[in-house]
């Protein structure tokens, strides 16, 4: 009768030990997680509430003036062009992602080649890329409006007219992060059972049939983590707006981020900057969330 009891304590102190070892090694990422993003983000919060400096003296509580200063001085268009941009980001570089995943995954001829031209924009530093279009896109002597004019077109200014400083953004942001979807989507790609794929071939499915009813639904799960990505990505682009357009022309590409910057560090409005960025969290948590939403019930039906 009294072994019992020891064994019994013998597997109780062993799970003691086994959960300590457990929580030893998670405490590293907790306390950095709470330090560098749960903290600041409550800091956030909380300043959103004050006004203040940037540096974070002479505050006084003005409860959601902040916000409703910031709505009414041009942050609801600010965060209307970002939806607009995001949107437009999101729909190009998820769908020219999965359509070159898939081109290169059918190993076309060629095609291998093809694999470093989409890396290149992600390793090489934003700024330089985006001085590399600004110089592309400049008025008179640039590449692009000297290829419309070689056409018999007329030359577009896109830096001073909404439109096609937003489009052109959009442009660029699509070149600079798409490689990584292609990334992303070939890795899944490579994941599928191959040897389904080759008995549908073998009875007659086409290529589009494959993808409709088998690749695709298998790429759901894959599609659900490359459209959180590529949202938040989205959703907070800044350095391509700072050295291309800086927010103008009259506003048309000053996206959230950029708000948060001009309003914090230019104008020196740390209440209106603070507020943006907690509605930007508060955007960004809501989007991600129906996203996995949505998708969980697709997956529930399928």
């Amino acid at each position: 009768m009294s072994r019992r009891p020891r064994a019994a304590a013998r597997r109780s102190r062993a799970d003691r030990r086994t959960w300590g070892l457990a929580y030893l090694f998670v405490a590293p990422t907790v306390l950095l997680t709470v330090v560098f993003s749960i903290v600041p983000l409550v800091m956030l919060g909380w300043r959103s509430l004050h006004k203040g400096n940037v540096f974070g003296t002479s505050l006084r509580f003005v409860g959601l003036r902040n916000y409703k200063d910031m709505l009414a001085e041009g942050g609801g268009r600010t965060l209307g062009v970002t939806a607009e941009y995001t949107v437009a980001f999101v729909l190009l570089t998820m769908l020219l992602g999965l359509g070159l995943a898939l081109l290169l995954n059918a190993r076309v001829p060629g095609t291998r080649r093809l694999r470093a031209p989409f890396i290149i924009p992600l390793v090489v530093p934003a700024v330089a890329t985006a001085l590399i279009w600004s110089n592309l896109f400049a008025p008179r002597f640039g590449l692009v409006n000297r290829l419309l004019s070689g056409l018999g077109l007329d030359e577009v200014d896109f830096m001073s007219r909404p439109g096609p400083a937003l489009a052109m953004v959009v442009l660029f942001g699509t070149w600079q992060f798409f490689g990584q979807n292609v990334i992303l989507y070939l890795a899944a790609l490579k994941t599928l059972p191959q040897d389904v794929m080759e008995a549908a071939s073998v009875d007659g499915a086409g290529g589009w049939q494959r993808f409709r009813h088998m690749q695709w639904p298998m790429l759901r799960r894959n599609t659900l983590l490359i459209l959180v990505v590529t949202t938040l990505t989205g959703l907070q682009t800044f350095t391509q707006i700072y050295v291309l357009t800086s927010g103008g022309p009259d506003g048309a590409t000053r996206t959230a981020l950029y708000y948060v910057y001009d309003d914090g560090f230019a104008k020196f409005d740390a209440g209106r900057a603070d507020a943006m960025g907690m509605l930007l969290f508060l955007i960004s948590l809501v989007v991600t969330g129906l996203q996995i939403a949505m998708l969980g019930r697709r997956d529930d039906r399928a």
